[in-house]
Order: structure tokens, then sequence, then C-alpha cells
């Protein structure tokens, strides 16, 4: 139905429309330009609103998503907004309650079988009234919708959350409540949101005290002393904290220094298992207390993140969104693929990045763990014919000066299956450091439950096969690329770092063996790619079991079109000298290059990625550190985990190539491999026959 008053051939712009102060700053808020106004007014669905104070009609239009209130008399605007978003409940049957019931009895009685324990911290002070956020009735309504939908049913509908996923969320406010306590991710859950939602079940006012909340947070994260649980923690707020209001003594700077050493103390205790999410709804100048949580979470190695999304409903939804991919990342790498449980993370303490980056050259025994008569020894590996041959060998520490060793007794690094404490060699006065700065590097996760010696040297012996594989690999790839004409000699080359193994007599532990290597500049640390299809300069993929299947489906293309129609990269072909100028390829190009080299250096077996490090640019050589092999071979599909923990078989290679994007030093790189793949292509087609 269109206004009687604005004919259908009117054109929008000619429509009559007279702005008002108070209307102008809705719109503002909204994110409603004039013409979305005209244009519900022309083309809308009208009905009588309420009369004036002074008795002229009113009238509302509504166009799309578009609400238009105006003055019928004066033609004045009066205010405008966006339909809401209106969610419908999920159908439960019997059987869905009752698992749910169950589920509910068995999270309070076994903590041992929560996979995942997420908090989030909703604001529900007064601003949270306001209604500038499209698609929503309010700041608030807007928070609700996206727990609900972009959290937990994104959760549910990709797989990646059951009844074990534990959930619960407290308001920000005057006062902190426990709205959801300790709940199952099922479908009643999503129901009881949409009904707070929907509803207005909790109204927003009063002050925005974070401290009241974050310590019930606190509280909810830490009641489960289950290691193998991951943890989340968002704090969605639209402003600065009103503590100071609450607590007279402080000021605002004081209450925002507490909150950030909070929060600090949390990450020192959880490290990488716990994944910290603060998003911000409005003005971008209010958020400092939040940005700084977030940094000092940073700090001490939780995956943190500030998010600052538009003033929609689908941006704030997706900064949810992110926390759940998040979750899902750690939850993926705690969990063992043989056993499809999620392992232990050991308890230790993280230090302060900031405080490890601080050079210094003497030890306290009051921050380090001083040992005696450490042993150390290097990994020696050699080929007698067509044999391989390993061993340890004993050697001297690494400077002649030193008598002791020393390591931190917090770890400032943490991967995901590694910790790594600052480490070094210390003169005869057990104070002095001696030689170069290291890295002792330790797994993160309890190997077993009762882990003995034999089973750390397991350990050991996997990184450091892994490393010389990837050493020797990293020495075919610069041989190779240092004979072809089409590369220049300012193209960087590729190393791994040298690794030791010290073993140390602990009075409480025993015998430990940890990994030492060169601790590299962390300012200049770069990370180019992943074991999980992330690359530099792109957004981490997240994998559902769908796009999984595309990605492995595409490599078996990739290995197909490789072998039977051949290609550019696999024709061994190089250009020719006088046609093509050497091209100087950049460290990251070179980083890529390697990581594709690999695959077809070992006939589509391995792949050699996670390569971070630093650019020595004087010596013009990419270091890198602690890299992670995937390994698949379809003769023996049994061997699993090859290479440690991070060894995600062939669908790590299928993450790696869905991601990665050809440049052209892997064209040339993989040139002469065309036979090895046609070997490995008849392996795949020997092993189908047989099944």
């Amino acid at each position: 139905m269109t206004d009687s008053n604005v004919p259908g051939m009117v054109p929008t712009s000619a429509v009559t429309f007279i702005e008002t102060e108070h209307g102008r700053l809705r719109r503002k808020q909204r994110g409603i330009g004039m013409k979305d106004l005209k244009a519900a007014r022309k083309h809308g669905h009208r009905r009588n609103g309420r009369p004036r104070a002074n008795g002229d009609p009113t009238a509302i239009y509504t166009y799309k998503d578009i609400v238009y209130i105006v003055n019928e008399a004066t033609s004045e605007e009066i205010t405008s907004y966006t339909v809401p978003l209106k969610l419908d409940c999920v159908p439960i049957t019997a059987k869905m309650q009752r698992d749910h019931d169950d589920a509910v009895v068995k999270i309070q009685s076994n903590h041992d079988a929560w996979l995942s324990n997420t908090v989030m911290v909703v604001d529900t002070s007064g601003s949270m009234r306001e209604s500038d956020v499209w698609g929503a009735r309010t700041r608030l309504n807007a928070s609700w919708i996206a727990v609900a939908l972009d959290f937990l049913a994104h959760r549910l509908e990709t797989g990646s959350a059951g009844a074990m996923d534990v959930i619960s969320i407290v308001t920000l406010g005057s006062k902190a409540k426990v709205v959801v306590r300790e709940q199952p991710s099922t479908w009643v859950l999503y129901n009881r949101l949409i009904h707070i939602c929907m509803q207005n079940e909790i109204p927003a006012g009063g002050h925005g005290a974070y401290m009241l909340s974050l310590q019930k947070a606190e509280e909810l994260l830490t009641r489960n002393a289950n290691a193998s649980c991951a943890l989340a923690l968002s704090f969605l707020s639209d402003g600065k904290p009103s503590d100071h209001c609450l607590i007279k003594a402080l000021t605002r700077e004081q209450c925002s220094e507490m909150l950030t050493n909070r929060v600090g103390e949390l990450a020192k205790k959880f490290g990488r298992r716990l994944t910290f999410v603060a998003i911000g709804i409005g003005s971008s100048d209010n958020f400092s207390t939040l940005k700084a949580m977030v940094d000092a979470a940073s700090d001490y190695g939780a995956i943190s993140t500030f998010k600052l999304p538009s003033m929609t409903s689908s941006d704030i939804g997706e900064a949810f969104t992110s926390v759940a991919a998040s979750l899902t990342t750690t939850q993926t790498e705690m969990t063992n693929v043989n056993t499809s449980k999620q392992s232990r993370v050991r308890s230790v303490l993280r230090e302060s990045k900031k405080k490890a980056a601080i050079p210094i050259s003497v030890v306290s025994k009051d921050e380090f763990y001083i040992y005696d008569g450490a042993k150390r020894s290097v990994y020696k590996e050699w080929f007698e014919g067509r044999r391989r041959r390993t061993m340890f060998e004993t050697v001297q520490l690494q400077h002649p000066s030193a008598w002791y060793v020393a390591i931190h007794q917090e770890a400032f690094g943490e991967g995901a299956e590694r910790l790594a404490f600052r480490f070094y060699e210390i003169a005869k006065d057990m104070r002095t450091i001696v030689g170069h700065h290291m890295v002792a590097k330790e797994s993160r996760l309890v190997l077993e439950e009762h882990a003995d010696e034999r089973t750390r040297k397991a350990f050991v012996r996997t990184f450091c096969e892994t490393q010389q594989l990837a050493r020797r690999l990293a020495e075919e790839f610069n041989e190779k690329i240092s004979e072809m004409p089409g590369v220049d000699k300012g193209t960087p080359r590729v190393a791994f770092l040298d690794c030791s193994i010290y073993q140390l007599d602990d009075r409480n532990l025993g015998r430990q063996s940890v990994l030492v290597e060169e601790r590299l500049d962390e300012s200049k640390w770069h990370k180019w790619n992943a074991n999980n299809g992330y690359v530099e300069g792109k957004k981490t993929p997240t994998f559902t079991a769908e796009s999984m299947h595309s990605a492995l489906a595409k490599l078996d293309e990739m290995d197909l079109n490789i072998i039977e129609e051949g290609s550019e990269e696999s024709d061994g072909e190089e250009p020719d000298e006088d046609e093509t100028a050497p091209v100087a390829f950049t460290p990251s190009e070179v980083a890529q290059a390697f990581s594709h080299f690999s695959y077809g250096a070992t006939k589509r077996k391995r792949l050699v990625c996670d390569l971070q490090g630093v650019y020595d640019e004087p010596n013009n050589v990419l270091r890198f550190s602690d890299p992670v092999i995937h390994y698949y071979n379809i003769l023996r599909e049994d061997r699993r985990m090859v290479h440690g923990r991070t060894d995600r078989g062939r669908k790590g290679a299928g993450m790696f190539f869905s991601t990665h994007q050809c440049n052209p030093l892997c064209k040339l790189s993989m040139g002469g491999f065309r036979d090895n793949r046609r070997e490995g292509h008849g392996d795949r087609n020997r092993k189908q026959g047989q099944r």
C-alpha cells in the first residue's frame, strides 16, 4: 500500500521530507539514510500511529527492514529504526529434553567429561538500551541474538559442539548475575536464549561494573580443574567500566589496572588453553580497558582478540562466530588423533612475554631452576647404503666457561605441542650467563599418567627426527634453487635451527630430558604458514566435515592432474636463460614454495609447514624453528602422528593446499618430480585395487 499523498510515479527524491534533530541523531546511530526514509514513505505499508501531544496525526511506514514514523500534519520525521529480527524456537522432542537433562546431571557429577567450558559476560547496563543496532531492538537484544545464533547454533550445526561443551552466561551491571550456569550445548539451551531475547527477560539498566562480572566468570572457569577442557571467556560491553562509581576509594584508572591484572592472572594460569575475546559495541573511544585486558591475556600466551563490529546484528554475530572458531581450534589441537580424546595440558605458570624479552646477564635462584652436572647430547643421523642410522652423541656444554645451566620456572612461549622456557648456560658463580641465550622446549601435554624418562626420550627423539628431516629437505631445496638460471642469487635460502638435548637431574622429578635450541629475536618473529591451512596475510580457515572433504578431493584431483595430464610444475623444464631474466623471490614466496617443494620431494608422503622464525637479513636466510610435518602413506594408513601430535596426515596436506597459491618459485622448484609422483600414484592405485 502506498500513501495517497505520495503517488507511486513521484521520484523518491521528490518525496517531502523535513529533518529534525532527534530524527537525524537516530538515523546516524542506526545507519539509516534519508533516502531510505523517503523510499519507506513512497513504497511502504502505512498504518496510523499515536497522535502527537498537540493532536497532530502520525503515520508509521514499514518498507523492507525500515520503520519510519512521521508527523502527518507537518511531514517532520519523528524517528526511525530497523525491524528487529524475529527468532523462532526449535521444536524439542521428548528424547532431546531427556538427553539435555541427563547431560546436566553428568556435567555436575563428572567434571572430567567436560570438553570445553565457555563463560560469556554480557553487558546489561543502562546504555545497552540504545536502539542503534541494525536488525535488533536494542544493543542488548543484538547481543542475545549473537550468542544464540552465531555461537551456540553455529557450533551445533557444524558439529563442533555437543552436550559436554559447557556454557555459562554472566550479566555485567550494577550486580553480576549468572543467568545460565554450566549448561550443555543443546537446542534446549538455544530455546532458552531465544526466550530471553524475544521476551526481553533481562532488561538493561544501572551501571556497568566489570569487576563483579569478571570475578563470577573466573569462579566458573576455575571451578573445574579438568586440564583436558578447553576454555573460552568472552566479554561484551558498550563502554568503559564504571566500577569507580561503586568503589568510591578507587579512580577509573585504578579500576582499569585491577581488571587488566586479573585477566593477566587468568592467562598466566591457563595460557594457550584459554581463548579470550573482548567485543565492543558503540564508540571506539570507550574501549581502552577492554583492549588492555586483551593485551594482558595475550602477554601470557592466551589466544586473545579485540573485536569492534559495526552496528549491525550480523557483524556482532561474526564476532561471536570468531569465539566459536577459536574454541574449536583449541579443542582440535588438544585432541589425540588415535583416541579422539582430549589430552591434558600440563599445569605450569606462564611468564610475561614482555618481561621475557628484556635482556639479562645474570640469573636469580628465585626465578630459575639451576642444575649442576647437566649433560648435553646432539642427534646424529647417517645412512649406510639405504639404511638410516641414528644416535645421540654426548658432547661438551656449548660455552667453555659453563659450569651450570639455568631454566626459568615459567614458560614464556606455548605452541600446540610444546612449552618454551628461557634457558642459559651459566658460569661457576651460579649467576653469570655465558654464551648464547637459548630456549628449552618441553611437552605442553601430559604424555602419560605416569610418564617416565623413556617416554620423555621418545618425545625428544620424535622432535629431533622431524627437525633433521626438515633440515635435509631444506638443504635439497637450497641446492636446487641455486642451480636454477631463473632464480636470482639474491633469493633467500632456508634453514632449521640446530637442537641439543640436555639431561637434568631434578631432585623432585628425577632425570629430565629437555630440547634446547638458540633463541631467535622475538621482535623479528614471523609466521609464514601454519599446520591448519593458515597462510600469512589471510584469515585462518575454519574446516567443517564438508569443507575438509572438499579439500581432500581437491588434493586428490591435484595429484591426478600432475601425473596424468602433466603440468608446468612437474615437467622438469627450466626457463631459457636468454629469454627470462633471473628473479629474486621474497622471503614469503620462498617459505610457501619450500612447503610445496617438500611434498614433491618426498613422493607426496610428507609436507613441511608451520614455518615460523626470523628472516636473517644479513645472511639472507630464513631461520625456521619447530616445524610440523604431515605424513601420509597410502600403503601404511595405520601410521598416524609419525612426526608428533601436530602431524595431521593427509588432512594436514589438504588444509595446506586448500589455501596455498602457487608462486613462480613453486613451479621452478617442483621440476623433476614427475616420475616420483607417477610412482606414488601407482602405489595408490595398487592399494585401491586391493580394497
